[in-house]
């Protein structure tokens, strides 16, 4: 029943497992039963109940980013900077339509960029320094915005016309 459990929250049960939510410096009211999942740490939900921003920036997650994460169709923002995720940038992060901020900065993520970066026609902020990923950052287009932030290791523009590449 999407009333007593909302599929949001088994998509946090994931990301929580995955990113080893144990040893966090504050998981205060994750995967509690009896929580609303809008009350757990660094979680926002809009006036609906759904998740529209992740920001767990320097609270000692390890692991890695659930792929589970790219379910939240309503997230807007997301900032887990300053943590020790390895793996990858999830694959699905194209799917997430509504994502304004994407910022994983010093971190020990690996791999290659996601194409699907070029599918957020709303995403304004990038900050991806401090992993040691690869590939082509695909340019973003700003569609009548009048602000921007991308940062990588490869460089810091914060305009270019063409993909950032990453060797």
């Amino acid at each position: 029943d999407s009333i007593w459990c909302p599929p949001e929250r088994n998509v946090l049960r994931a990301f929580y497992n995955d990113a080893k939510g144990q040893e966090w410096t504050n998981s205060t009211g994750w995967v509690d039963e009896f929580n609303n999942h809008c009350e757990w740490y660094g979680i926002e939900c809009n006036e609906v109940g759904k998740i529209v921003e992740l920001s767990l920036n320097n609270g000692g997650l390890s692991g890695k980013i659930s792929d589970a994460i790219c379910n939240l169709k309503s997230i807007e923002r997301v900032d887990f900077r300053d943590n020790n995720l390895k793996g990858s940038i999830p694959s699905g992060i194209g799917n997430l339509s509504e994502l304004t901020s994407f910022i994983v900065s010093y971190n020990e993520i690996t791999g290659i960029i996601p194409d699907g970066f070029a599918n957020l026609s709303k995403l304004e902020i990038v900050h991806l320094h401090g992993n040691r990923l690869q590939g082509a950052v695909p340019f973003l287009s700003l569609k009548g915005q009048t602000k921007s932030s991308f940062i990588a290791d490869c460089g810091s523009p914060s305009v270019f016309d063409s993909p950032l590449d990453c060797p």
